[in-house]
């Protein structure tokens, strides 16, 4: 029997970014295992666009624009034109097509991606008019558990959490670490509908890489960043002081090393830090590029770094699977008591730490050692396609049961 299933997706091609490569690949792998798929998507008509994939097969596109640009006077706007989220303008029009649409095909299943709000709300709207299961994928917890700083506490972000998760049939995580907090706040919902799905590579992405790419090494020695910093939950102060920590002994000399932070920008602190440390001559901001240059460059220097402070230890960055894929060496400046180390333990990758010392120690290694790659074996465990396999069981069980 062919089940068909809608996927809602504000990250999807041409928006840049891992999430749209993951939402991607979902759609091809389920189509892939006899799905039949469709795409509910917003227009891209910002500055977003990247041409790294191209997807207009069963994509089902409706009006959207970014209500800050819409509703800003002379770049300026009051913070409740974010709520939900800036791209609220297309949950309406995409109400409309996702109705429409199931008017002519009718689908089994309703598949919502967070972390946009708008998303989740189209999910749960049609899954309620139309009375098809909805699936609640969690690539993040909702933003208000874990940043309160940055978001405000907001009744409407707690009555849609709850909305959402009492509407679902299944709550799919990328972390244990993230199923266990929701299972904790929602007791009553079923353990056995919890499905976790790290975030993974996308090996039919990475075949497409040329060999010539990934032997490439740079000279000086390069540790790439790449991606947002984050003053909070994205602070890179531990490692900027590793490295002044490494000079100082008179490990990393002028001229042979390089910190680059691609598409990241320094926030007056961080500069004021920089320039205390006297690193300015060791640390670089590049601007940012399309999602298939940022993996090339990651092919290209000699180690890769990521960040996440413990304001995101229920989350793993995606970038750490393409780092891997890549048989990369890697650096993590992380809680060694959140989801990231917990991965990374479980692959056998003990490169991380929180400290000055013990980060600076990793460095060293990776400087005058060759860190080992994961095998192809383990890197299997982590291949999407395996993984969506797994998701598509999951969900025809829920379809038949």
């Amino acid at each position: 029997m062919t089940h068909s299933i809608l996927f809602i997706f504000l990250d999807y091609p041409p928006k840049s970014g891992p999430g749209s490569n993951r939402n991607f690949y979902l759609k091809q792998h389920f189509s892939k295992l006899g799905w039949q798929t469709k795409v509910l998507t917003m227009e891209r008509v910002d500055d977003e666009s990247d041409d790294s994939f191209t997807d207009d097969e069963d994509v089902i596109r409706a009006f959207g624009k970014d209500a800050t640009k819409v509703f800003s006077i002379k770049g300026k706007y009051p913070q409740i034109i974010e709520i939900p989220d800036r791209w609220y303008l297309w949950i309406l029009p995409a109400l409309i097509k996702g109705y429409k649409q199931n008017k002519k095909t009718p689908f089994d299943y309703i598949y919502a991606g967070f972390p946009a709000y708008s998303s989740v709300i189209i999910g749960l709207v049609l899954s309620k008019i139309l009375r098809k299961p909805l699936t609640l994928d969690l690539r993040d917890p909702f933003r208000f558990r874990y940043d309160p700083k940055n978001m405000p506490v907001h009744w409407f972000y707690r009555w849609l959490e709850k909305k959402a998760v009492k509407q679902s049939k299944r709550l799919i995580t990328t972390t244990q670490a993230c199923a266990s907090y929701y299972q904790k706040l929602y007791p009553h919902f079923p353990a056995q509908n919890v499905l976790v799905i790290p975030n993974g590579f996308s090996q039919e992405f990475h075949q497409q890489l040329p060999l010539n790419i990934q032997l490439q090494k740079t000279t000086p020695f390069v540790l790439l960043h790449s991606g947002v910093l984050y003053e909070i939950g994205r602070n890179p102060e531990v490692l900027l002081l590793a490295i002044r920590l490494l000079i100082q002994k008179g490990v990393i000399l002028p001229g042979q090393f390089t910190l680059r932070f691609r598409g990241a920008n320094a926030w007056p602190a961080l500069t004021q830090l920089i320039q205390d440390l006297t690193l300015t001559d060791y640390v670089e901001f590049q601007g940012r590029i399309s999602y298939r240059e940022a993996i090339d460059e990651m092919c290209t220097v000699n180690a890769n770094v990521l960040i996440q402070n413990s304001l995101f230890n229920l989350q793993i960055p995606s970038k750490l699977y393409d780092i891997l894929a890549l048989k990369k060496p890697i650096l993590a400046v992380t809680d060694e008591q959140g989801a990231l180390a917990e991965e990374m333990t479980y692959l056998n990758l003990p490169y991380f730490s929180n400290t000055v010392e013990k980060t600076a120690t990793i460095l060293l290694s990776l400087i005058r050692e060759v860190q080992p790659p994961l095998t192809d074996d383990t890197l299997a465990c982590r291949n999407r396609f395996t993984m969506n396999q797994k998701l598509s069981h999951f969900l025809k069980d829920t379809i038949n049961s």
